[in-house]
């Protein structure tokens, strides 16, 4: 229980450094943030679907080799593994990643808040 917690919150962390480090808003980072959240989206997808990713219906990851890829990395990834079993062992709702993915981004744009409130939402977020 706690281990796949801390080892996918730790990976977070990596990646959330990886992602601040570079000081600007590159394409990069913008495809990586977006990797993590189609990845959460198809945990939730294969949750509703009692664990069995319906990927017949999408015809287009099929088709393209790349997304193939993507779709394969995703599935073999060892953090989102760890992610997907604690979605589902302690029931993390999709609205809550969502929020902490949305307020990762924002430190894409490093910006430099102007009023506590806003930091104190940025803290209620992440």
């Amino acid at each position: 229980m706690g281990r796949s917690r801390s080892r996918a919150n730790h990976q977070a962390d990596n990646d959330d450094e990886f992602l601040t480090d570079n000081n600007d808003s590159s394409l990069a980072s913008r495809l990586r943030m977006q990797w993590w959240k189609d990845g959460i989206a198809e945990v939730y997808e294969s949750k509703h679907n009692d664990g069995e990713v319906d990927v017949s219906t999408n015809s287009s990851a099929e088709d393209n080799p790349i997304l193939r890829s993507l779709t394969s990395s995703r599935k073999q990834n060892p953090v989102m593994r760890s992610l997907s079993q604690a979605i589902h062992t302690h029931d993390l709702t999709h609205r809550f990643l969502r929020r902490v993915m949305e307020a990762r981004e924002e430190d894409l744009d490093v910006i430099q808040y102007e009023k506590c409130t806003d930091v104190a939402q940025y803290g209620e977020d992440t």
